[in-house]
């Protein structure tokens, strides 16, 4: 029996060793932001609603996302060259810390000290983000919206090994000219059969020129929760749906 009690007391002593250990750090994290600069996506200012709901998930995904040294958080604009857009580039510099052996009250001040740091990293990184935001586009490339050219970026993205999060800050209506693309201010997906055929087709092409992994995705339409839908058409949300899960996203959400 002593020797029963014993071997419990072993036990629980080790469970309870295992569950003070630091959790393993997560694979360093890739964040990209595809902020729309065209014409058809102007927020309307500071105090608009596109703009409230744009820098909400701005600060919700670099809060969510950045947690460690090595997390990588990238702005690219969209308009008729978003392949080649970059606007920003920054990498987290924040470590975890060390608590392997530290006693109880070393490992509360390490842990102090790192959401600390965290802290005044991610509000440099959402200034710098939101800054971006607020940037104005009275150039050309303002006339079309490029977003098929974020594919190019995401499979990019895809090689850095990292685990990749996308957001779209856009009404999502791609806008460009010549043979094989599409410009839904002109003809949009008429109906959800159509989207979904339209999707495909294009996934088979965009697929081979563009390996862009299992990005989560997330588009962030600037329409509020009254809008018709003449407004924000549910036949486009649909096709890009339908186009990111052809591709290999994870998952794709509004």
């Amino acid at each position: 029996m002593t020797r029963l009690l014993l071997l419990c007391l072993l036990f629980l002593v080790g469970c309870s060793a295992k569950k003070d250990r630091p959790v393993a750090a997560d694979e360093p994290s890739y964040t990209v932001f595809f902020i729309d600069k065209s014409l058809s996506n102007q927020p309307g200012g500071t105090k608009s609603e596109a703009h409230a709901i744009y820098e909400h998930a701005v600060r919700e995904a670099i809060a969510k996302n950045v947690h460690q040294k090595g997390d990588r958080v990238a702005v690219y604009f969209i308009h008729d060259n978003t392949a080649k857009a970059r606007a920003l580039s920054l990498t987290a510099r924040t470590p975890l810390p060390d608590l392997d052996g530290a006693s109880p009250t070393d490992r509360d001040a390490a842990q102090t000290d790192y959401e600390l740091q965290l802290t005044r990293e991610q509000a440099t990184i959402q200034r710098q983000v939101l800054a971006r935001l607020d940037q104005p586009n009275a150039g050309l490339s303002n006339q079309h919206t490029d977003l098929w050219g974020s594919l190019a970026v995401l499979a990019q993205a895809n090689e850095s090994g990292r685990t990749v999060r996308a957001y779209y800050l856009s009404d999502m209506v791609e806008s460009m000219t010549g043979p094989g693309r599409r410009d839904f201010h002109k003809i949009p997906p008429a109906t959800t059969a159509q989207a979904d055929e339209w999707a495909k087709t294009d996934a088979k092409l965009l697929g081979e020129q563009y390996p862009i992994g299992s990005p989560s995705i997330r588009l962030v339409l600037p329409f509020s929760a009254t809008a018709s839908a003449k407004e924000n058409k549910p036949t486009i949300t649909r096709y890009w749906h339908t186009l990111f899960e052809a591709l290999g996203a994870s998952g794709v959400e509004e």
